[in-house]
Protein backbone atom coordinates (compact mmCIF):
# COMPACT_ATOMS: atom_id res chain seq x y z
CA UNK A 1 0.00 0.00 0.00
CA UNK A 2 1.14 3.55 -0.65
CA UNK A 3 2.45 5.67 2.18
CA UNK A 4 -0.23 7.82 3.77
CA UNK A 5 -0.10 11.14 5.57
CA UNK A 6 -2.12 10.91 8.78
CA UNK A 7 -3.17 13.48 11.37
CA UNK A 8 -4.01 12.06 14.82
CA UNK A 9 -5.60 14.35 17.37
CA UNK A 10 -5.10 13.06 20.90
CA UNK A 11 -2.01 11.24 19.69
CA UNK A 12 -0.36 11.50 23.12
CA UNK A 13 -3.15 9.46 24.69
CA UNK A 14 -3.48 5.73 25.23
CA UNK A 15 -5.20 4.66 22.01
CA UNK A 16 -4.06 7.58 19.83
CA UNK A 17 -0.37 6.99 20.57
CA UNK A 18 -0.73 3.24 19.95
CA UNK A 19 -2.32 3.96 16.57
CA UNK A 20 0.46 6.44 15.76
CA UNK A 21 3.13 3.81 16.51
CA UNK A 22 1.41 1.23 14.33
CA UNK A 23 1.09 3.60 11.38
CA UNK A 24 4.69 4.79 11.65
CA UNK A 25 5.89 1.17 11.80
CA UNK A 26 4.17 0.42 8.51
CA UNK A 27 5.67 3.48 6.84
CA UNK A 28 3.00 6.16 7.13
CA UNK A 29 3.81 9.78 7.99
CA UNK A 30 2.11 10.88 11.21
CA UNK A 31 1.34 14.35 12.56
CA UNK A 32 0.04 14.55 16.14
CA UNK A 33 -2.04 17.30 17.72
CA UNK A 34 -2.56 17.08 21.49
CA UNK A 35 -3.16 19.63 24.23
CA UNK A 36 -1.47 17.34 26.80
CA UNK A 37 -4.39 17.98 29.15
CA UNK A 38 -4.56 14.22 29.67
CA UNK A 39 -1.98 12.91 27.18
CA UNK A 40 1.69 12.30 27.97
CA UNK A 41 4.46 13.75 25.83
CA UNK A 42 6.58 10.64 26.45
CA UNK A 43 3.86 8.56 24.77
CA UNK A 44 4.38 10.33 21.42
CA UNK A 45 6.31 7.90 19.21
CA UNK A 46 9.55 8.77 17.50
CA UNK A 47 9.01 9.81 13.92
CA UNK A 48 5.79 11.72 14.57
CA UNK A 49 5.61 15.49 14.17
CA UNK A 50 3.95 17.04 17.23
CA UNK A 51 1.90 20.21 17.72
CA UNK A 52 0.69 21.12 21.20
CA UNK A 53 -2.76 22.50 20.51
CA UNK A 54 -6.33 22.18 21.75
CA UNK A 55 -8.71 20.87 19.08
CA UNK A 56 -11.10 23.74 19.83
CA UNK A 57 -8.44 26.29 18.89
CA UNK A 58 -8.89 28.12 15.58
CA UNK A 59 -5.15 27.67 14.98
CA UNK A 60 -5.87 24.02 14.21
CA UNK A 61 -6.61 25.20 10.69
CA UNK A 62 -2.97 26.24 10.32
CA UNK A 63 -1.86 22.66 10.93
CA UNK A 64 -4.14 21.47 8.14
CA UNK A 65 -2.95 24.21 5.80
CA UNK A 66 0.77 23.73 6.48
CA UNK A 67 1.05 19.98 7.10
CA UNK A 68 -1.64 18.59 4.82
CA UNK A 69 -3.27 17.43 2.76
CA UNK A 70 -4.03 14.40 4.93
CA UNK A 71 -5.12 11.03 3.64
CA UNK A 72 -6.56 10.24 7.07
CA UNK A 73 -7.63 12.36 10.04
CA UNK A 74 -8.07 10.21 13.15
CA UNK A 75 -9.77 12.17 15.91
CA UNK A 76 -8.80 10.71 19.31
CA UNK A 77 -8.74 13.94 21.31
CA UNK A 78 -11.53 13.73 23.90
CA UNK A 79 -12.39 13.91 27.57
CA UNK A 80 -13.01 10.29 28.61
CA UNK A 81 -13.76 10.54 32.33
CA UNK A 82 -17.41 9.47 32.62
CA UNK A 83 -17.64 10.41 36.30
CA UNK A 84 -16.11 13.85 35.77
CA UNK A 85 -18.54 14.47 32.90
CA UNK A 86 -21.46 13.80 35.24
CA UNK A 87 -20.27 16.66 37.42
CA UNK A 88 -19.28 18.98 34.56
CA UNK A 89 -21.17 18.12 31.35
CA UNK A 90 -20.38 21.51 29.84
CA UNK A 91 -16.63 20.85 29.72
CA UNK A 92 -17.28 17.41 28.24
CA UNK A 93 -19.52 18.88 25.54
CA UNK A 94 -17.10 21.68 24.67
CA UNK A 95 -14.23 19.28 24.01
CA UNK A 96 -16.07 16.21 22.72
CA UNK A 97 -18.73 17.93 20.62
CA UNK A 98 -17.42 21.37 19.68
CA UNK A 99 -13.85 20.07 19.39
CA UNK A 100 -15.02 17.28 17.10
CA UNK A 101 -16.95 19.76 14.98
CA UNK A 102 -13.86 21.95 14.60
CA UNK A 103 -11.73 19.00 13.46
CA UNK A 104 -14.45 17.90 11.03
CA UNK A 105 -14.68 21.42 9.62
CA UNK A 106 -10.93 21.56 9.01
CA UNK A 107 -10.80 18.04 7.57
CA UNK A 108 -13.58 18.81 5.10
CA UNK A 109 -12.21 22.23 4.24
CA UNK A 110 -8.76 20.85 3.44
CA UNK A 111 -10.04 17.77 1.58
CA UNK A 112 -8.94 14.97 3.90
CA UNK A 113 -9.38 11.53 2.40
CA UNK A 114 -10.99 9.88 5.45
CA UNK A 115 -12.15 10.84 8.93
CA UNK A 116 -11.82 8.21 11.68
CA UNK A 117 -14.01 8.72 14.73
CA UNK A 118 -13.48 6.56 17.83
CA UNK A 119 -16.94 6.20 19.28
CA UNK A 120 -17.98 4.16 22.30
CA UNK A 121 -20.23 1.42 23.60
CA UNK A 122 -21.57 4.20 25.82
CA UNK A 123 -23.87 5.32 23.01
CA UNK A 124 -26.02 2.21 23.55
CA UNK A 125 -26.65 2.85 27.25
CA UNK A 126 -28.16 -0.18 28.95
CA UNK A 127 -29.10 -1.98 25.75
CA UNK A 128 -31.93 -4.48 25.83
CA UNK A 129 -30.10 -6.86 23.47
CA UNK A 130 -26.61 -8.21 24.14
CA UNK A 131 -24.37 -8.64 22.29
CA UNK A 132 -25.58 -5.33 20.90
CA UNK A 133 -25.49 -4.82 17.10
CA UNK A 134 -24.75 -1.53 15.35
CA UNK A 135 -28.42 -1.30 14.38
CA UNK A 136 -29.50 -0.93 18.02
CA UNK A 137 -30.87 2.50 18.97
CA UNK A 138 -28.62 5.04 20.61
CA UNK A 139 -29.72 5.50 24.22
CA UNK A 140 -26.78 7.00 26.16
CA UNK A 141 -27.21 7.51 29.90
CA UNK A 142 -24.16 9.72 30.54
CA UNK A 143 -22.86 13.03 29.14
CA UNK A 144 -19.89 11.14 27.68
CA UNK A 145 -22.18 8.76 25.81
CA UNK A 146 -24.29 11.69 24.64
CA UNK A 147 -21.22 13.49 23.31
CA UNK A 148 -20.10 10.39 21.41
CA UNK A 149 -23.55 9.96 19.87
CA UNK A 150 -23.54 13.62 18.82
CA UNK A 151 -20.07 13.19 17.30
CA UNK A 152 -21.28 10.24 15.24
CA UNK A 153 -24.22 12.28 13.98
CA UNK A 154 -21.90 15.08 12.85
CA UNK A 155 -19.58 12.58 11.15
CA UNK A 156 -22.50 11.08 9.22
CA UNK A 157 -23.61 14.57 8.20
CA UNK A 158 -20.14 15.52 6.91
CA UNK A 159 -19.83 12.18 5.11
CA UNK A 160 -23.15 12.51 3.30
CA UNK A 161 -23.38 16.28 2.82
CA UNK A 162 -19.85 17.67 2.82
CA UNK A 163 -17.93 15.04 0.85
CA UNK A 164 -15.79 13.87 3.80
CA UNK A 165 -15.75 10.05 3.99
CA UNK A 166 -15.92 8.89 7.61
CA UNK A 167 -15.99 5.78 9.76
CA UNK A 168 -17.16 5.45 13.37
CA UNK A 169 -15.59 2.72 15.48
CA UNK A 170 -17.65 1.87 18.55
CA UNK A 171 -14.98 0.61 20.90
CA UNK A 172 -15.75 -1.61 23.85
CA UNK A 173 -13.71 -1.11 27.03
CA UNK A 174 -10.17 -0.81 25.67
CA UNK A 175 -7.51 -1.96 28.12
CA UNK A 176 -3.79 -2.64 28.09
CA UNK A 177 -0.52 -1.44 29.60
CA UNK A 178 -0.45 2.31 30.24
CA UNK A 179 -4.24 2.81 30.04
CA UNK A 180 -5.08 5.96 31.99
CA UNK A 181 -6.85 5.63 35.32
CA UNK A 182 -9.52 8.15 34.28
CA UNK A 183 -10.63 6.05 31.32
CA UNK A 184 -13.28 3.32 31.54
CA UNK A 185 -10.56 0.66 31.51
CA UNK A 186 -8.81 2.59 34.27
CA UNK A 187 -10.31 0.21 36.82
CA UNK A 188 -7.82 -2.42 35.61
CA UNK A 189 -4.91 0.00 35.87
CA UNK A 190 -6.03 1.06 39.35
CA UNK A 191 -6.53 -2.52 40.57
CA UNK A 192 -3.07 -3.58 39.42
CA UNK A 193 -1.34 -0.57 40.94
CA UNK A 194 -3.08 -1.07 44.26
CA UNK A 195 -2.60 -4.83 44.37
CA UNK A 196 1.12 -4.59 43.62
CA UNK A 197 1.54 -1.98 46.36
CA UNK A 198 -0.51 -3.94 48.89
CA UNK A 199 -3.48 -1.57 48.98
CA UNK A 200 -7.08 -2.79 49.11
CA UNK A 201 -8.90 -1.96 45.85
CA UNK A 202 -12.45 -0.59 45.85
CA UNK A 203 -15.27 -1.85 43.63
CA UNK A 204 -18.15 0.56 43.19
CA UNK A 205 -21.46 -1.28 43.20
CA UNK A 206 -21.80 -5.04 43.62
CA UNK A 207 -19.15 -5.85 41.02
CA UNK A 208 -21.60 -7.77 38.85
CA UNK A 209 -21.72 -4.97 36.27
CA UNK A 210 -20.21 -6.18 33.01
CA UNK A 211 -17.92 -4.78 30.35
CA UNK A 212 -16.80 -5.95 26.92
CA UNK A 213 -13.03 -5.82 27.42
CA UNK A 214 -10.93 -5.61 24.26
CA UNK A 215 -7.13 -5.48 24.25
CA UNK A 216 -5.34 -2.47 22.78
CA UNK A 217 -3.42 -4.43 20.12
CA UNK A 218 -6.67 -5.89 18.78
CA UNK A 219 -8.22 -2.43 18.71
CA UNK A 220 -5.34 -1.03 16.68
CA UNK A 221 -5.54 -3.89 14.19
CA UNK A 222 -9.28 -3.30 13.78
CA UNK A 223 -8.69 0.42 13.30
CA UNK A 224 -6.03 0.02 10.62
CA UNK A 225 -8.22 -2.51 8.79
CA UNK A 226 -11.09 -0.06 8.85
CA UNK A 227 -8.84 2.71 7.52
CA UNK A 228 -7.69 0.51 4.67
CA UNK A 229 -10.87 -1.41 3.82
CA UNK A 230 -14.05 0.19 5.19
CA UNK A 231 -16.59 1.21 2.54
CA UNK A 232 -17.03 4.91 1.75
CA UNK A 233 -18.54 7.38 2.38
CA UNK A 234 -19.86 6.19 5.77
CA UNK A 235 -19.47 3.07 7.88
CA UNK A 236 -20.00 2.10 11.52
CA UNK A 237 -18.43 -0.86 13.32
CA UNK A 238 -18.41 -2.30 16.81
CA UNK A 239 -14.86 -3.09 17.93
CA UNK A 240 -15.14 -5.44 20.88
CA UNK A 241 -15.19 -9.16 21.75
CA UNK A 242 -18.89 -9.91 22.13
CA UNK A 243 -18.28 -11.23 25.66
CA UNK A 244 -19.49 -9.82 28.98
CA UNK A 245 -17.08 -9.92 31.91
CA UNK A 246 -18.01 -8.83 35.42
CA UNK A 247 -15.78 -6.49 37.40
CA UNK A 248 -15.67 -9.16 40.10
CA UNK A 249 -14.19 -11.61 37.58
CA UNK A 250 -11.61 -9.03 36.49
CA UNK A 251 -10.67 -8.59 40.14
CA UNK A 252 -10.30 -12.34 40.68
CA UNK A 253 -8.04 -12.77 37.65
CA UNK A 254 -5.87 -9.79 38.53
CA UNK A 255 -5.57 -10.86 42.16
CA UNK A 256 -4.34 -14.27 41.04
CA UNK A 257 -1.79 -12.73 38.67
CA UNK A 258 -0.57 -10.28 41.32
CA UNK A 259 -0.51 -12.77 44.19
CA UNK A 260 -2.94 -10.58 46.10
CA UNK A 261 -5.20 -12.37 48.58
CA UNK A 262 -7.41 -9.68 50.10
CA UNK A 263 -11.02 -9.20 49.00
CA UNK A 264 -12.07 -5.85 47.55
CA UNK A 265 -13.90 -3.17 49.48
CA UNK A 266 -17.34 -2.41 48.11
CA UNK A 267 -18.80 1.09 47.96
CA UNK A 268 -22.03 2.44 46.43
CA UNK A 269 -22.29 2.41 42.65
CA UNK A 270 -21.50 5.57 40.74
CA UNK A 271 -24.32 7.20 38.74
CA UNK A 272 -24.26 7.27 34.95
CA UNK A 273 -22.46 3.95 34.50
CA UNK A 274 -23.84 1.27 32.22
CA UNK A 275 -24.87 -1.89 34.06
CA UNK A 276 -24.13 -4.45 31.33
CA UNK A 277 -22.33 -4.29 28.01
CA UNK A 278 -21.35 -6.65 25.21
CA UNK A 279 -21.23 -5.75 21.53
CA UNK A 280 -22.00 -7.82 18.46
CA UNK A 281 -18.95 -7.97 16.16
CA UNK A 282 -20.58 -9.85 13.28
CA UNK A 283 -20.40 -6.87 10.91
CA UNK A 284 -16.69 -6.15 11.31
CA UNK A 285 -15.86 -9.85 11.12
CA UNK A 286 -17.80 -10.34 7.90
CA UNK A 287 -16.91 -7.06 6.16
CA UNK A 288 -13.32 -6.49 7.29
CA UNK A 289 -12.22 -9.97 8.37
CA UNK A 290 -11.34 -8.82 11.89
CA UNK A 291 -11.78 -10.68 15.16
CA UNK A 292 -9.98 -10.19 18.49
CA UNK A 293 -7.02 -12.48 19.07
CA UNK A 294 -5.94 -11.64 22.63
CA UNK A 295 -7.92 -13.46 25.33
CA UNK A 296 -8.73 -11.70 28.59
CA UNK A 297 -6.29 -13.84 30.66
CA UNK A 298 -3.53 -13.09 28.15
CA UNK A 299 -4.28 -9.38 28.09
CA UNK A 300 -4.48 -9.03 31.86
CA UNK A 301 -1.20 -10.93 32.23
CA UNK A 302 0.47 -8.42 29.91
CA UNK A 303 -0.91 -5.50 31.94
CA UNK A 304 0.44 -6.98 35.18
CA UNK A 305 3.82 -7.79 33.63
CA UNK A 306 4.19 -4.23 32.33
CA UNK A 307 3.21 -2.79 35.72
CA UNK A 308 5.76 -5.00 37.49
CA UNK A 309 8.49 -3.92 35.06
CA UNK A 310 7.60 -0.25 35.52
CA UNK A 311 7.62 -0.59 39.31
CA UNK A 312 11.00 -2.35 39.20
CA UNK A 313 12.45 0.33 36.95
CA UNK A 314 11.14 3.07 39.21
CA UNK A 315 12.69 1.35 42.22
CA UNK A 316 16.06 1.02 40.48
CA UNK A 317 16.00 4.69 39.48
CA UNK A 318 15.34 5.77 43.05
Amino acid sequence: MRQMRVLITGGAGFIGSALARALIERGDQVVIVDSLATGRVEAIPQGARFFRLDVRDDRLEEVFAQQGPFDVVAHYAALKDVRRALLDPRSDAEVNILGTLNVLRCAAGYHAGLFVYPSSAGIYGDAAVRPTPETAPMAPISPYGISKAAGEAYCAFFARSRGLPAIALRYGTVYGPHAGEATEAGVITIFVRQMLSGEQPVIYGDGEQTRDLVYIDDVIEATTRAIDRAPRPWAVYNVATGTETTINEVYRQLASLCGFYRPPAYEPAKPGEVRRNAQDITRIREELGWAPRCSLPQGLAQVVAAARSAALAAGVQR
